[in-house]
């Protein structure tokens, strides 16, 4: 079980006994970007099981479980995380009691059993120093997720990313062609901007592979950025059957440091799933700027913008969106009966906002309110402060008076008054 209760009585099992693993708000995976880490594969249904003896209790007393099930496992160049998986998929996995991660240091050697004849559970072993022998069972695609998951595994440990040290000269380098790209503006600045970026990717490359094997490892980071966004232009430009790109996708997967959020290494409810949870992160912040609530037209162009190369359809936007209440991650999508698709956070729904209108129709000077001014006051475009006055209207906070000059909505003193 995952759960820490076994028949009411507060139990240990073998995740428990791992160091946490920090999430996003919406239950992803924090990685460590600071020190290269990047995500290799993502698989659910997955069970882990002691072998042995029971592990040390970590303080949190009643019997011992020797396996957790159900998990989710997402392998990184650094780690491996399971985390609790719901599968109603209503809460994220930190409400659902987190995430753990066993560290790639700590695994000494890794072997498959079973998928024979005889025994058909795919299984892989995982030897570790301060736990013993770990068993890993996979539930979804036995086989196939066992085989990636040793190819991946065995890549990490070959290549111990872990042990690499911070490059702090490329992080002053970063700041001195920042610095000298902020000297200049307009268009100036953005053609020194380009100019300083493919200069510094022509001395990357040259430095990583003018060299032995070591230096180019020591560059990998780097070097998969500017590889990742070249495939990802090539994907973009409708070639798929190009041979330079899947000649640096295979790159990637040699050099293990391909991207797991990709729609052909995953199932398109999964996919979707991730994609849905990234946008809550990338919108928390964002929404709580914009009064609560942002078109999904300019959700789209925001979180576009923000992947670079790496584009998402409309369609992956819109099957994205509305998990997020499914999901339960703060946000959800709204349709007014216009037409109108609007992302907008849990605590500012309709019954908040419109009990907001109606205090600053009532303080405002004229003792109303028109779409221009709640554009205005708000931070949100006019055609959604229009929208959200005529829901304040349909809720009877507001009244509606149409002349030829505006649109003017003021408090309903009927409710109120009689």
């Amino acid at each position: 079980m995952s759960s820490s209760l076994l028949n009411g009585e507060p139990s240990w099992s073998p995740v428990q006994s791992l160091p946490p693993a920090t999430l996003t708000p919406s239950g992803l995976l924090q990685l460590d970007a600071d020190d290269g880490e990047v995500e290799l594969m993502r698989r659910d249904m997955v069970e882990l099981k002691r072998e042995g003896d029971p592990l040390p209790n970590p303080g949190m007393g009643g019997a011992w479980m020797d396996r957790n099930v159900n998990l989710t496992l997402t392998l990184t160049t650094h780690r491996m995380v399971f985390a609790t998986n719901n599968k109603n998929n209503n809460q994220t996995a930190k409400t659902k009691g987190g995430a753990w991660f066993l560290h790639h240091s700590n695994v000494h050697n890794i072997a498959s059993t079973g998928g024979g004849m005889f025994f058909k559970t795919a299984k892989t072993v995982l030897s570790t120093y301060a736990l013993g022998d770990l068993l890993l069972t996979f539930r979804g695609n036995p086989h196939k997720d066992r085989d990636d998951l040793q190819k991946l595994l065995q890549k990490a440990l070959d290549r111990k990313a872990w042990e690499t040290t911070e490059r702090l000269a490329n992080k002053q380098q970063k700041a001195a062609v920042k610095q000298q790209a902020s000297r200049k503006v307009g268009v100036d600045a953005i053609l020194a901007k380009n100019a300083l970026r493919h200069k510094e990717a022509a001395k990357l490359t040259d430095v990583a592979f003018d060299g032995d094997a070591e230096s180019l490892l020591s560059e990998a980071a780097e070097l998969v950025k500017i590889i990742q966004k070249y495939v990802s232009t090539l994907e973009h430009s409708g070639e798929g059957n190009n041979p330079e790109q899947a000649q640096l996708t295979d790159m990637l997967s040699n050099m293990g440091m391909t991207s797991a959020l990709s729609k052909s290494e995953m199932s398109q409810t999964t996919f979707h799933q991730l994609l849905a949870r990234q946008l809550a992160d990338f919108l928390l912040p964002k929404l709580k700027a914009a009064s609560g609530v942002m078109t999904l037209t300019d959700v789209y162009c925001l979180f576009n913008r923000a992947r670079g190369t790496n584009l998402i359809s409309p369609d992956d936007m819109l099957h994205a969106a509305s998990l997020l209440s499914e999901l339960s991650l703060q946000m959800s999508l709204h349709t007014f009966p216009s037409g109108v698709k609007v992302i907008q956070q849990d605590a500012f729904d309709d019954v908040t906002m419109a009990t907001k209108l109606k205090q600053m129709a009532s303080s405002s000077n004229q003792s109303c309110l028109t779409s221009m001014q709640v554009s205005r006051d708000l931070h949100i475009p006019s055609l959604l402060a229009q929208e959200q006055l005529l829901a304040a209207e349909r809720l009877g906070y507001l009244c509606r008076d149409v002349t030829l000059e505006t649109t003017r909505f003021y408090p309903n003193r009927f409710i109120d008054e009689y």
